[in-house]
Parts: C-alpha cells; structure tokens; sequence
C-alpha cells in the first residue's frame, strides 16, 4: 500500500467519522427536543386536569351548599362523608388548641393566641367563648367558609 493509497483511506475515514459524529449530534439534539416537548405537554396537561380537579371541587362545595339537606339518595354517603371530616377536622383543631394554650381561627385555621382579638392571618374577629374545654374559635362567617 502506498503513501497516496494510506492519505486517501485516512481522509475517507475521517469523512465517515464526520458524518457519523454529525448524524449521532442531530439524533441526540432532535431526541432533546422531543424530550422537552413531551415534558411541556404533559406539564400543560396538569395544568388543566388540575384545573378541572379545582373546578369540580367548586361544583361540589357549592352542591352541597344549595342541596346537602335535600338527601338526594345518589349523594347520602357523600353527605354523611363530609359531615364526618368536618366533625374530625373540629376535633383536630381542639385538639391542637389545647397543646399549645392557643385558640384556632375558626375562618383559616391557623393558631391565635389568647391575647389576640383578630386573626393575624386571615383578619377574622376572634369570638372568644368561656369553656372548660379548648375549644374551636369560630369566626362570624357562613359554615362553609370553614370547609
């Protein structure tokens, strides 16, 4: 083999490794692309079924505000589900005040001190109750305010 022979064969080489090299770059940087698009649908696809989540999570409260007395028979359990978890996080709630000497803002639920007359949180008037027992503190505000 000759010296023209061996220059053509290593310039050939290097030809091919080029475009290998560009081929498998294009491969990677198209695979990338493919990769964040498919992330930025799926995020925009949360988004909405989040959305979709929040607003049948409305539906619901506002269901049950108009009609959780009418014992529509397919929404009972329902009912008596929400009842329940209102009666638990109540309970809770107390439970919490009493640890720490310090009532619950019954708007927001966050703690308030017994020497606070105004939730710092939410600006809910604190209506204090004598009782023996902690208590929840509940704020001049509509029930479903509280859920």
């Amino acid at each position: 083999m000759d010296t023209n022979e061996i220059k053509s064969r290593l310039l050939q080489f290097g030809t091919e490794m080029k475009d290998t090299a560009g081929k498998l770059t294009k491969n990677a940087v198209d695979s990338s692309r493919k990769v964040s698009e498919r992330f930025q649908i799926q995020g925009r696809i949360r988004k909405a079924e989040a959305k979709l989540d929040e607003i049948y999570c409305t539906i619901g409260k506002k269901y049950e505000e108009l009609y959780g007395n009418k014992n529509d028979p397919d929404f009972v359990q329902y009912m008596a589900e929400i009842a329940d978890a209102r009666a638990q996080i109540a309970s809770a709630r107390a439970e919490l005040s009493s640890l720490d000497s310090a009532a619950v803002c019954g708007k927001c639920g966050k703690f308030v001190t017994e020497n606070q007359n105004f939730c710092p949180y939410c600006g809910t008037k604190i209506i204090r109750k004598p009782a023996v027992e902690a208590e929840v503190i509940s704020s001049e505000t509509d029930e479903y305010d509280n859920f």
